[in-house]
């Protein structure tokens, strides 16, 4: 359903009005000789914006970027009226494909897949809008440099993409809370990293590295990243991308002041900036697939003790007990309401074997077999009733177990469910 003018008009400017804030932030932090911007976050801006907004928003969305790509170059670049145009449907235009293809995640269950498409999307957004402004400039200044301008738009709009996007996409549901959250062991921790990463960076990045390293300067530029690489890490997908973009401008504002290896020697004016924002991209990139890599796996773990949590008490509540014993060394782990349902003694039994030293003698030998008829794979799962003995009390305990095997079919672990039919406090129990 498309939405009404006001939330079309409110949309639009949603996305207008970071594009001119990130365009006059770009302007203070480098200039060169080039028509095009040698470092630019708004088309971070327009992928990100379009990769959060409601399919029915992205046309309002799009028309913002437009409008306000299209006043930049008026205002910004000296462009007539005309020449604009084109200038904004670049931008815009190849923005939005770039944009269709991180989108393009959301159909695939891959770990890597939302940060491997938004790769994919920058560089395609970055190669073809480099291709087309190169050529556009050429047309409007016919002094501009077919090479240099394609590689200060590429590099500037893929690392803008790389640092811009990440940071809206992260923050597209965020609530102020006033509890939860980072706990204070992880905010210190990635503090630490990323201090570590701004002491490093000031004085690898800083205008008398060369006096002060010699020959070795150039060799410098690796140092900091991964300190910021870790705080990105640590700190999450918002803390990370806070960090990843603020860290990146950092050393790239310190470079186009002089700064840093990357300035040592430049065969053109600006060259320093293009290779630091290369530099800077690759390490971006990293931080991408590392950071949904964990965060994936993160989700996981959350997942599966929920699940876990939640059969913990189901099985409690119907008065079962779970066990999980090796199929090879018979080593058993008891769930969380063992002890409740069968007594304390239960956790004491840390193997099959003493499992089975509690059935009463007569029991035994067939609880043993049907133990090995499991583990063996010759049956899928048993189902008995015994007499055991535990905390000084003898119950009748209905126990059941099957089968979990591995992904080459043998058995690896023998899940088992064991409810007493007298409980182990001694009162009758009631179905």
């Amino acid at each position: 359903m498309p939405p009404k003018i006001s939330h079309f008009i409110g949309a639009a400017a949603a996305v207008a009005i970071p594009y001119w804030l990130a365009g006059m932030l770009c302007r203070t932090l480098a200039s060169t000789g080039t028509h095009t911007m040698p470092v630019w976050l708004g088309a971070g801006v327009i992928v990100g914006a379009l990769m959060v907004a409601p399919a029915g928003y992205r046309l309002a969305v799009l028309a913002g970027a437009l409008l306000a790509s299209y006043v930049w170059g008026l205002m910004r670049h000296g462009l007539d009226a005309a020449a604009a145009l084109p200038f904004a449907l670049i931008e815009s235009g190849c923005a939005a494909l770039g944009a269709w293809v991180a989108l393009r995640a959301s159909r695939t269950g891959n770990d890597l897949a939302p940060a491997a498409w938004l790769i994919g999307g920058a560089l395609l957004t970055a190669v073809l809008g480099a291709s087309l402004a190169a050529e556009f400039w050429r047309w409007q200044r016919p002094g501009a440099i077919y090479g240099i301008e394609w590689r200060t738009w590429a590099f500037s709009t893929l690392v803008g993409i790389l640092l811009a996007a990440p940071v809206i996409t992260a923050f597209r549901a965020f609530r102020v809370k006033r509890s939860g959250g980072m706990p204070m062991v992880q905010f210190w921790g990635g503090a630490a990293a990323f201090m570590a990463f701004l002491v490093i960076a000031w004085v690898v990045f800083g205008s008398t590295v060369q006096q002060r390293f010699g020959s070795v300067a150039a060799t410098l530029g690796y140092l900091p990243m991964p300190f910021l690489l870790l705080g990105a890490m640590i700190w999450g997908p918002r803390g990370g991308a806070l960090a990843m973009l603020a860290g990146s401008l950092l050393v790239i504002a310190r470079t186009a002041a002089g700064g840093g290896p990357f300035a040592v020697a430049e065969g053109f004016t600006g060259e320093a900036v293009i290779e630091i924002q290369a530099y800077v991209a690759v390490w971006a990139a990293l931080v991408l697939l590392a950071r949904d890599l964990s965060e994936s796996r993160r989700i996981a773990r959350l997942r599966a003790r929920e699940w876990q949590l939640r059969y913990e008490r189901i099985l409690g509540a119907t008065g079962v007990a779970s066990v999980e014993f090796d199929a090879v060394s018979g080593a058993a782990v008891w769930g969380k309401q063992a002890a409740r349902v069968l007594g304390s003694e239960a956790l004491m039994l840390h193997g099959v074997a003493d499992w089975h030293a509690c059935i009463e003698a007569a029991e035994r030998a067939a609880a043993e077999s049907a133990w090995t008829a499991v583990v063996q794979g010759r049956q899928p799962s048993h189902n008995g009733i015994y007499t055991v003995r535990l905390n000084g009390r003898t119950l009748t305990v209905q126990a059941q177990l099957a089968a979990v095997c591995g992904p080459d079919g043998a058995v690896e672990r023998v899940a088992g469910l064991l409810h007493p039919t007298t409980p182990a406090d001694g009162r009758s129990e009631h179905v």
